[in-house]
């Protein structure tokens, strides 16, 4: 069961699904969202009427790994990312994906360790974990984040020992793994 989506407070990132963004979108001054390259109409969340908040979209798959040549997220969307949620420092943005556990979390930890800044990688996974506390964040994100914010491998290394501790994460990465590979032609290639 997913958890709640928190509420919108200034400077507040909330992380959520699909389902929960479609229900509360509006609510929040600036949206992120994360989608299957080639997502169906009805799996993507837009914007129709005005007032609506700031909204960047980006297509990537939820695969960890760079090898099995599917589409993952580029320095260049991590980058973007983070470069549109400095724009909302005193707002809300809501991070959502399909499920809201992987890319979007890994988006959120991103947007939280840049606001923090260096040598606290480990209260940004926490707070993180406090909006989303069911997230396997996306290790190519995460990756690609360290890289961006110059943290020299602390933020993808206190991922690491996090999830050393939390058995499930192990089961659910091996299952999203075995999927990319067992089932290519449901992702987008590269």
């Amino acid at each position: 069961m997913s958890s709640q989506i928190s509420e919108p407070a200034p400077g507040s990132i909330a992380v959520g699904s699909l389902a929960q963004a479609k229900r509360h979108k509006r609510r929040f001054d600036a949206v992120i969202t994360l989608e299957d390259p080639h997502a169906r109409q009805n799996l993507r969340l837009r914007f129709g009427g005005k007032p609506a908040p700031a909204h960047l979209v980006l297509t990537f798959e939820d695969v960890d790994v760079t090898s099995l040549g599917i589409r993952v997220a580029t320095l260049e969307e991590v980058r973007e990312a983070i470069e549109f949620a400095r724009f909302y420092v005193e707002g809300s943005i809501l991070v959502h994906c399909f499920h809201g556990v992987g890319r979007s979390a890994a988006i959120a930890l991103a947007i939280i360790a840049d606001r923090l800044g260096p040598g606290a990688e480990r209260e940004a996974l926490d707070r993180m974990l406090a909006v989303r506390p069911e997230a396997t964040p996306n290790l190519v994100v995460v990756e690609l984040a360290d890289r961006i914010l110059q943290r020299s491998g602390h933020l993808v290394a206190v991922l690491a020992a996090w999830e050393a501790t939390v058995p499930r994460l192990e089961v659910a990465r091996a299952a999203r793994l075995k999927l990319a590979q067992t089932h290519p032609e449901l992702y987008a290639r590269i």
